[in-house]
């Protein structure tokens, strides 16, 4: 190919540039059909360096483009340094995130807060990793609002904090600014319940008729107090267990819901007296949790699980010296009996 060859396909290019971007500065299809010749032309090695500068200044426009169309913007904080946080389980997909929301005008950052916090903090974050959106930018963009309420179909804990609302995912979180209480030889495990959480402890309307009867609704087959105390069973004295009961449901919700004459704050009072429930407020506070059932290891480390197997797996993930030599979790006592009676069935012939 000759230089005047090369200088019309260049001239071409320049020309189908301006045309996209005059037409229409918005089309990622004609960017699309734009790098698609490009990619034609690069078989040919004499135009490689050439093709590669007009390349990435395709991209740059491409970043430009898609910066103009942003109208919302959400934050992805994570910390690096916390190794037994789920983190891969939103950086993994960062990308194929990212792409999506900017097809809605919605911007992503991604803030490793390892060295420096302060962002977070500022944004009313007290966990990570965490999806954050400004309320300024949930009013501007409705697909943001669509963005976080998917999340929580993904089974992502939606809370509203001082500037905005975050979106916790399902795994193992870290409290941003506090220290470990962990202690050598064992581990501290605080539970955050109320006495009306349908997955924390066994609820009765007024009438004494259980609310999450398991039999009629298999999703209450496992409360966060049986977890608890199964796992303290197992530990023993590996484990310090802190059941914190807290008022999440006012009188006003319990009577509609339960028919109840009291609010969880004066169920919890009732139960374990006034300065229990200021301590448990306390630590609520300082950990950033606001709903029920939430375990907290090692006043760092937060999880929502409700079953003992997970509870115990997340101690093992963190405290894995703690776990050698301790039984492996065994099937409930009711499934043996079954397993037993249908192994004597079958011995004796019947069915």
């Amino acid at each position: 190919m000759t230089n005047g060859q090369n200088t019309m396909i260049y001239a071409a290019l320049a020309v189908i540039l301006v045309v996209v971007l005059a037409s229409s500065f918005y089309s990622f299809s004609q960017l699309g059909t734009l790098n698609a010749k490009i990619a034609d032309l690069q078989s040919n090695g004499n135009n490689a360096a050439l093709l590669s500068s007009l390349t990435s200044r395709i991209q740059s426009l491409e970043q430009k483009i898609q910066e103009l169309q942003v109208t919302a913007k959400v934050v992805l904080f994570y910390d690096s340094s916390c190794t037994f946080c789920n983190n891969n389980y939103m950086l993994n997909s960062v990308d194929q995130t990212r792409q999506i929301l900017a097809q809605q005008g919605i911007g992503l950052n991604v803030v490793d807060i390892k060295d420096n916090p302060r962002a977070a903090l500022a944004s009313g974050v007290r966990n990570v990793p965490v999806f954050f959106a400004g309320k300024s930018d949930l009013s501007s963009n409705s697909k943001l609002v669509g963005f976080f309420n998917s999340l929580a179909q993904l089974q992502f804990a939606l809370q509203e904090s001082d500037d905005g609302v975050t979106a916790y995912p399902p795994a193992t979180a870290k409290v941003i600014q506090n220290t470990s209480c962990q202690e050598s030889g064992k581990v501290n495990v605080e539970e955050f319940y109320s006495p009306t959480c349908a997955f924390c402890r066994p609820v009765y309307y007024a009438n004494g008729t259980r609310y999450n009867d398991a039999g009629r609704d298999a999703q209450f087959s496992t409360l966060s107090g049986d977890a608890a105390n199964a796992t303290r069973l197992k530990f023993g004295d590996k484990l310090a267990l802190q059941q914190r009961c807290l008022d999440i449901h006012t009188l006003d919700e319990n009577r509609d819901v339960l028919n109840l004459t009291q609010s969880d704050g004066a169920l919890c009072i009732e139960q374990n007296g006034e300065a229990a429930l200021d301590e448990s407020e306390a630590a609520a506070d300082l950990y950033g949790v606001t709903g029920a059932p939430t375990f907290v290891i090692d006043c760092q480390y937060i999880t929502k699980v409700r079953d003992a197997d997970q509870l115990q797996r997340a101690i093992c993930d963190l405290r894995p010296e703690l776990c050698k030599g301790l039984p492996e979790p065994t099937l409930p006592p009711e499934i043996l009996a079954a397993i037993r009676n249908q192994t004597a069935n079958a011995a004796n012939g019947t069915t």
